[in-house]
């Protein structure tokens, strides 16, 4: 199965909008797998699948981007799957592709390198945001391979 980069970065957005904590009872509030895949469907209804979704979480859980309860029920996976937060490294990754320049540009060079991991992601896109912080033809080059 292929991993829909631009589904991971919705994904992030959705839940960074969507979570939250509950003082009173001092806990987070949880959104289901099922609750998430609901919104993401009517956010973007043509944009993704159930199992774009489903495959997003599995692979946000799997480096640790997302907290909560995930268990397997036998070949059942993520039977139980309730995201209570984005980690610190969750957010150090949204922070880093939450532009759109920065976005594009790192699925750029994601599609002409064949395709990479959310870690490989993460890496390309804070190179990228390295080199715009610190090199005008950089930023320049960034914007123009955007055209």
């Amino acid at each position: 199965m292929k991993l829909n980069l631009d589904c991971v970065r919705d994904t992030l957005l959705l839940l960074e909008d969507k979570l939250s904590i509950n003082y009173i009872e001092d806990r987070f509030e949880p959104i289901t797998l099922y609750q998430l895949t609901e919104a993401m469907l009517e956010l973007h209804p043509d944009k993704y699948t159930n199992e774009d979704v489903w495959y997003t979480i599995y692979n946000l859980i799997q480096v640790r981007y997302i907290e909560g309860i995930f268990k397997d029920a036998g070949k059942q996976k993520m039977a139980i799957c309730s995201i209570e937060n984005i980690s610190w490294g969750g957010h150090q990754f949204l922070a880093t592709i939450r532009p759109e320049t920065i976005w594009e540009a790192t699925k750029t060079k994601a599609k002409s390198i064949g395709g990479m991991s959310v870690t490989g992601l993460s890496l390309v896109a804070s190179s990228i945001m390295q080199g715009l912080a610190s090199n005008q033809s950089f930023i320049q080059s960034i914007t123009d391979m955007l055209k």
